[in-house]
């Protein structure tokens, strides 16, 4: 019978680390704003264990060019996502794209979060959100979000076009739950030590004298 490596086995067994579910919410909108322009998206991603706690508050900054350590090590929200769609120039604007433990995309990522999780799948509290680049801050009364206030640097969205901007509310509901990878910190290493002891094997092996046969 083949014998497997307990070498190998270790390999796989952190190449099969379990995908971490996660909850999306998306931006509802209930009514418009003559201060701010059409199309407003907005999507979070938070874990399930997070969600079923029933309650969030967060304050993440990440500042890398401050210097190590620049990454805030929260694991209850997984992504943010806020931009305007055009109608006439393709593409998406104004957009805040935080990721999880990835470094900021601009200046720096600063995440304020008040939220509740309640009944029916939708999300109560407050947020603000700046990538350096583009802010916004959103308030609810319930489950009915409005935008407090939102500025850019870019023409678009509410750039210059909307100094004010400002009014649109909505609802944050949540979507199908789904599962999603999310990198720890360790995969990496335990991956590349799985790899560096497979070598080592491999070349003792190979450094073996062939047996003599009687």
């Amino acid at each position: 019978m083949t014998r497997i490596s307990p070498i190998v086995l270790l390999l796989a067994a952190a190449l099969a680390l379990p995908a971490q579910a996660a909850v999306t919410y998306s931006w509802q909108q209930v009514s418009a704003s003559s201060s701010m322009p059409n199309g407003l998206n907005l999507e979070l991603v938070f874990s399930e264990e997070a969600v079923a706690v029933g309650a969030l508050h967060l304050d993440i900054r990440n500042e890398c060019d401050a210097g190590p350590p620049c990454i805030d090590p929260q694991s209850s929200l997984l992504s943010l996502r806020y931009w305007f769609d055009h109608p006439t120039i393709s593409g998406q604007h104004n957009l805040i794209d935080y990721g999880y433990r990835t470094p900021p995309r601009n200046y720096y990522d600063r995440i304020v979060m008040d939220l509740t999780f309640l009944a029916g799948g939708v999300l109560g509290g407050s947020i603000f959100a700046s990538d350096g680049n583009s802010d916004f801050r959103m308030m609810s009364q319930g489950a009915l979000f409005s935008m407090v206030a939102a500025n850019s640097d870019e023409p678009f969205g509410c750039g210059l076009q909307y100094p004010d901007c400002s009014g649109a509310s909505g609802m944050l509901v949540a979507a199908a739950q789904e599962a999603i990878e999310v990198p720890e910190p360790a995969t990496g290493a335990i991956v590349g030590l799985g790899l560096g002891l497979i070598a080592a094997w491999f070349a003792r092996r190979r450094q073996r004298p062939a047996r003599s046969s009687a």
